[in-house]
């Protein structure tokens, strides 16, 4: 054997051997992508289930933010419905606190003229009283003086046993 059948025969070995190590290499290389594919395969599924969970997430939020929109807009109509009540029950208290003012210079006046009229009684009462004393002090004058005729008429007798006439 030749110095050259031996080396062609040591490349052929070498030729083998690359040949083998690279077969497994591209083996191993075949399984590394067949993983990869699984995986970007499911990672494609999880991202259309993420999406469809994102388009379902995206819809309700923009059913909710409609819903808090509309909530919004009645709460401030609300708010406004209230600030017109409000304004109105102003206007009513100012009514009532005019009608209690009134209730009270009525109630001044009607203690006023109650005092006026008690004191008018009272002095038309003092009056009458005096009018009546005077009167009775007349009447009885004048049955004095009437019994005081008569008694000279009936020559000095009196109607009445009076001593004092």
């Amino acid at each position: 054997m030749s110095l050259m059948s031996i080396s062609v025969f040591i490349i052929a070995i070498a030729f083998v051997a690359l040949v083998v190590f690279l077969s497994r290499t591209l083996f191993s290389l075949e399984k590394v992508f067949k993983e990869i594919e699984g995986t970007l395969s499911e990672a494609q599924k999880d991202l259309q289930s993420v999406s469809l969970e994102a388009t379902e997430f995206l819809h309700t939020s923009n059913q909710l933010a409609e819903e808090a929109k509309i909530l919004i807009r009645n709460t401030n109509d609300l708010t406004e419905e209230m600030r017109e009540r409000a304004k109105s029950l102003d206007v009513l208290a100012e009514s009532v606190e005019g009608i209690g003012e009134t209730i009270n210079d009525l109630n001044e006046k009607v203690r006023g003229t109650a005092l006026s009229v008690t004191d008018t009684v009272k002095t038309s009462t003092e009056k009458f009283a005096q009018a009546l004393k005077w009167g009775t002090t007349a009447a009885d004058l004048w049955d004095k003086i009437k019994s005081m005729r008569g008694g000279k008429k009936d020559h000095g007798k009196t109607r009445y046993n009076d001593p004092t006439i």
